[in-house]
């Protein structure tokens, strides 16, 4: 009994591997392929239903702010550090600053960055140091359809670029196409890392708000008082005098034609009184 199940089984097998062994090489390479075919379609849908996410858009408007502000205040050092003192209280910070006296205009220029959601906030606050303004000029700027500009350029670059590698991977083409798609590739990548600058710059600008602040005082500049020596006194008693001869002089130059009168009338008095004398 033993020994017929044995012969069973050995037969069963050799039927097995003999129709296994009729198949033929081109079925098993449409099998593959259909199976491939099949995986392929199957990821398609999976590709399309979940998209690479954008890494620089997030669907929101891209505002940059930018604020233009003048005014007098009564001290500009107590103003500056009240300004200071809500500059870190709204997580903003100094990107320049600059003092200088002018005379009589004491005047202080900061250039002031704060997060776009607080921008506002922080104008009312500098707002209570002004005592007469100047000016005041807010202004928006959108750039969100600059952003979608780049995002999409950027994609295309990418894209040709891999297009290249791909060339240089498989090595297909003669030598000089495959130098010619290095020397792409180096001038891809260059605009590519310009539009990616661009876009980061572009990033910075709508994260933080730029208050452009310029606030003066009017100031009595004293003149400190000096003894001065007796070589000065002499100095300026010469200088003093030869002015006043100057002034003498001048003033005679003027007066020539009275002097000449009055001259001339002494002498024709002096003439009558001797005539009169010897007459008597």
């Amino acid at each position: 009994m033993e020994t017929r199940l044995k012969f069973a089984l050995i037969a069963a097998l050799t039927a097995v591997v003999g129709c296994s062994g009729k198949m033929e090489p081109s079925s098993i390479e449409d099998a593959s392929s259909d199976a491939l075919a099949k995986e392929v379609a199957q990821a398609t849908p999976v590709a399309q239903a979940n998209p690479v996410p954008d890494l620089y858009s997030d669907g929101f408007t891209k505002l940059i702010k930018t604020a233009n502000y003048r005014f007098e205040v009564e001290n500009v050092h107590k103003a500056s550090d009240a300004i200071e003192v809500a500059i870190r209280r709204h997580n903003a910070f100094l990107s320049s600053s600059d003092l200088r006296l002018d005379n009589p205009i004491l005047e202080s220029k900061m250039t002031i960055r704060v997060p776009n959601e607080q921008f506002n906030d922080l104008l009312k606050e500098i707002d209570l140091e002004a005592r007469f303004v100047n000016f005041r000029d807010i202004k928006t700027e959108d750039v969100s359809k600059q952003f979608v500009d780049l995002e999409s350029r950027l994609r295309s670059k990418r894209e040709v670029e891999q297009r290249y590698m791909e060339i240089l991977r498989k090595k297909a083409g003669t030598i000089e196409e495959l130098l010619k798609a290095e020397e792409q590739i180096g001038d891809l990548h260059e605009e590519i890392e310009a539009t990616i600058s661009r876009i980061n710059y572009l990033k910075d600008e709508v994260r933080y708000s730029t208050i452009n602040l310029e606030i003066y005082q009017q100031v009595q500049q004293a003149v400190a008082g000096t003894d001065p020596s007796t070589l000065d006194e002499m100095k300026n008693a010469l200088a003093s005098g030869w002015k006043g001869l100057i002034g003498v002089t001048t003033a005679v130059l003027y007066l020539w034609p009275l002097i000449v009168l009055g001259g001339a009338g002494l002498l024709i008095a002096r003439l009558v009184r001797r005539k009169h004398r010897v007459q008597v």
